[in-house]
């Protein structure tokens, strides 16, 4: 059979997987990867639109964990956000994307992807700054050194206790088993951490085993993630809001972090029931503003989706949360017919030379056989004849 990529290649079909629209991310990395490809893409006029996705990935923090969550005094809770703070700035976001995505996401600034309503991409609420800052009208992350004196606010000067010199130790739940590529995406965590003289210790398991921890609260520091069921703000916030804790609800709940803060909490109740609109936005403004000075993630990143389509294809927008799109595609037939027609002319000269060669082959084996039948024939012939002398 002909590969579905041939196929679309050839333009037999108007996208690779019609009944989805974001599966172009890989091609563009071809077109990075490759000039030749790049060229082939771009001469039959592909067209890959991108987006954001409503989705998110992310490190977070169990706030139930006496080290990194709320502690059991105002003053430990204080110190512990320090330390989540200072990881969260040293943990690069930028870096990842580029080596593990392939450059195919954003870094997030908070828990809402772009695209939402709420969601700020310009004025200070355009970046958290708890680990970023404007110099020179450019968004960078915080230096390490802002990071480390964070750190030994928090208790932990250098990666080690103050009171027990003891070097800080970290748990990474994981939630699946360790593949060649995890292995290297965890190494990549623990040099993040060793950034500040943390040591983070990798607990990997299946991820059945994986959601029971969460669902227990035994887990420490792990990494997940969010597709939104609907575009709109409350289906991001709502895994941060105290109610929805997942191991306070025995796993019935979506905030795998424990997340509680009473602010927040109030102004969620509030915004779930608000029209889009000027009171929603300030609700919003203020509930990432707070969760982001409390970091019970470091937040992460958006991925990018692409769609790959023909350029006799129009209205095609990658998403992973509308799967009817179909019926919003337009399609100029009369431009496929042509395309399709020049990109497969019949190529001819195989056909000539495969006759050539019949003919180079059956000839001789023609003259051999009619040369055969004359020598039969002649010998027949002598026999006859010496036959009849004999009698």
């Amino acid at each position: 059979a002909i590969p579905l990529k041939t196929k679309f290649f050839q333009g037999y079909y108007d996208a690779p997987q019609i009944e989805r629209l974001d599966v172009g991310t890989g091609f563009i990395v071809e077109m990075a990867d490759s000039a030749d490809k790049d060229a082939e893409y771009k001469a039959k006029g592909i067209r890959l639109p991108t987006t954001i996705e409503a989705n998110s990935w992310y490190l977070g923090f169990n706030m139930l964990d006496p080290v990194v969550g709320d502690g059991d005094t105002p003053a430990q809770g204080e110190r512990n956000r320090k330390l989540r703070q200072a990881i969260s700035i040293v943990i690069d976001w930028e870096e990842h994307i580029a080596i593990f995505e392939k450059n195919q996401g954003v870094a997030a600034q908070g828990p809402l992807p772009p695209g939402l309503f709420g969601y700020r991409d310009d004025g200070p609420a355009a970046f958290n700054p708890v680990v970023y800052r404007k110099v020179d009208g450019k968004i960078e992350r915080r230096p390490l050194e802002e990071a480390k004196r964070l750190l030994a606010e928090a208790g932990y000067p250098n990666g080690r206790d103050e009171k027990t010199g003891r070097p800080l130790v970290l748990n990474f739940d994981y939630l699946s088993a360790l593949t060649p590529a995890a292995r290297s995406l965890m190494d990549w965590y623990q040099k993040q951490f060793a950034k500040l003289g943390i040591q983070l210790e990798i607990r990997a398991t299946d991820y059945n085993r994986f959601q029971d921890k969460v669902q227990k609260g035994s887990h420490q520091i792990y990494f997940w993630g969010w597709l939104a069921d609907y575009p709109d703000a409350e289906n991001f916030l709502f895994l941060l809001y105290g109610p929805n804790s997942k191991s306070l609800t025995n796993g019935n709940g979506e905030n795998a972090s424990n997340y509680r803060n009473k602010e927040f909490d109030r102004r969620f109740e509030q915004m779930k029931f608000e029209e889009d609109g000027p009171a929603k936005a300030k609700l919003i403004d203020e509930m990432i503003r707070i969760v982001q000075e409390d970091a019970p993630w470091t937040w992460g990143y958006f991925p990018t989706s692409a769609a790959a389509l023909h350029q006799w294809v129009h209205n095609g927008k990658p998403t992973q949360i509308i799967r009817n799109h179909i019926q919003y595609l337009r399609v100029d037939p009369r431009l496929r017919t042509e395309k399709i027609a020049e990109w497969n002319r019949p190529i001819w000269w195989p056909v000539a030379l495969i006759a050539l060669a019949l003919v180079a082959g059956v000839v001789p084996a023609f003259r051999a056989y009619r040369r055969r039948e004359r020598e039969n024939a002649a010998r027949t012939l002598a026999r006859e004849a010496h036959a009849g002398a004999a009698q």
